[in-house]
């Protein structure tokens, strides 16, 4: 697996069952050096967790429930009158169980030069054929923030606070590259491994490998950028960005760029399918900006462009609105927020006997000029992305494809990695 299991030094405790699991969990934990008090078998599997990957720092904090002082009540004949409901006088004071800590963060370990923590699957992350994408983008950005803040102490607030800089999602991929855990309760590790070439980049690579096993499900890049926060644009001075990237490479265990690093290109860390991505069916619709797919900023948050390609899958009435997406990628090219109004064109390569998945790029246009294209692939795992497919969602293609949709053109902007000669549109009028 991707933890090995590290043998107890000790019999006494350490033979139960459920310590050996957590244990098992963090082998970079000396056991020798924990001590479990006399309760510790009492004790949750979540509890276990936060003890042994904390090296004995935490503990529960166990109290008996507290008692509830008794409501007053208003006579029946007073308040309640014939519908025979009790009315409180006043509301009781609630309390909690003790201190309060993000649990993914006590858990974080450093392994493989990169950290990692421990990731449950619940109900709204699995569907019909297992975890769903959109489920998988969200524990990527959950630890993204919980990775930051485990190895340099930084949080968004703080990079803003402190260096008046924040961070800019503007391109994205996500495949699913095995069958994922269909089960409920399911624990899988998510990674997270950062690179800092030069400003104002910081792409940032992340798995989902299911507890025990060596085999990711998903592999993700997120393509990271300094942002100014006062002028909301791209961050350029290059002494802030080291400022921000110092505490980063020393926590991340980066060497210091020479000069000579390249930037990461999407279409270059992708295999190419050595054919042009061909599209045989054209659909038009629109789409309205949700404020359920927007985050605090009131723009989009991208696990949910997952989410946004099924509701125009819907209303196109396309024949795969019910497969599963087992890959993405996105290019967020221009920030969209909350009631802007897209025309979008979907250019579809259908299931065949072939490929059994439907392989589809979505243009979200606004007064006929593209604003952002994703592809998504739906079906069966694997779900994986070739190099021609995300070169057609680059910004120099979005004239070529705008212009198709509205007149059904082939541009002088197709190269070998788009074919539209076999596409025909299908819109229903």
């Amino acid at each position: 697996s991707i933890f090995h299991i590290s043998r107890a030094m000790e019999d006494i405790d350490l033979e139960h069952p459920s310590i050996q699991r957590a244990l098992h969990r963090y082998p970079d934990v000396d056991a020798s050096k924990l001590n479990f008090p006399s309760d510790a078998l009492e004790w949750s599997e979540k509890e276990l967790d936060l003890f042994v990957g904390s090296g004995g720092f935490l503990k529960p904090k166990r109290r008996k429930p507290p008692t509830s002082p008794r409501v007053p009540r208003v006579p029946q004949s007073d308040a309640a009158g014939s519908s025979g409901y009790d009315v409180p006088l006043s509301k009781t004071a609630v309390t909690t169980p003790g201190y309060a800590a993000v649990p993914e963060q006590a858990l974080t370990a450093w392994h493989d030069n990169s950290f990692w923590a421990p990731y449950a699957t619940y109900m709204e992350d699995v569907g019909e054929k297992g975890l769903r994408l959109h489920a998988a983008l969200n524990k990527c950005e959950r630890f993204r923030n919980v990775g930051l803040k485990k190895g340099a102490g930084m949080t968004l607030n703080s990079l803003k606070e402190k260096f008046k800089a924040g961070i800019l999602l503007r391109e994205f991929a996500l495949e699913m590259t095995a069958q994922p855990p269909s089960e409920i309760l399911s624990l899988m590790w998510v990674s997270l491994r950062l690179e800092l070439p030069c400003a104002p980049f910081m792409p940032m690579y992340q798995l989902l490998v299911p507890d025990g096993s060596n085999e990711p499900v998903c592999k993700g890049i997120f393509g990271m950028l300094m942002l100014d926060t006062e002028t909301m644009s791209v961050l350029e001075d290059q002494k802030v960005y080291e400022k921000v990237a110092t505490p980063l490479r020393e926590a991340f265990r980066i060497r210091k760029p020479t000069g000579n690093e390249g930037v990461p290109k999407f279409p270059r860390i992708y295999p190419p399918r050595g054919t042009p991505f061909t599209p045989t069916q054209l659909y038009c619709t629109t789409y309205t900006i949700m404020p359920s797919d927007c985050d605090m900023y009131r723009v989009i948050f991208h696990p949910q462009m997952v989410s946004v390609c099924d509701k125009v899958n819907y209303k196109a009435d396309l024949p795969f609105t019910k497969e599963p997406a087992v890959a993405i990628y996105a290019n967020l090219a221009k920030p969209a927020g909350v009631d802007e109004c897209f025309d979008v064109r979907i250019f579809i390569d259908p299931a065949s006997a072939t490929c059994r998945q439907h392989r589809v790029l979505y243009l979200f246009s606004a007064n006929n000029s593209g604003h952002m294209a994703v592809f998504m692939v739906y079906g069966a795992t694997p779900g994986l992305l070739y190099s021609e497919e995300i070169s057609c969602c680059g910004a120099k293609k979005f004239p070529a494809l705008e212009t198709f949709a509205m007149r059904g053109i082939i541009g002088n902007n197709v190269d070998h990695s788009l074919n539209l000669k076999r596409c025909v549109n299908r819109t229903k009028t």
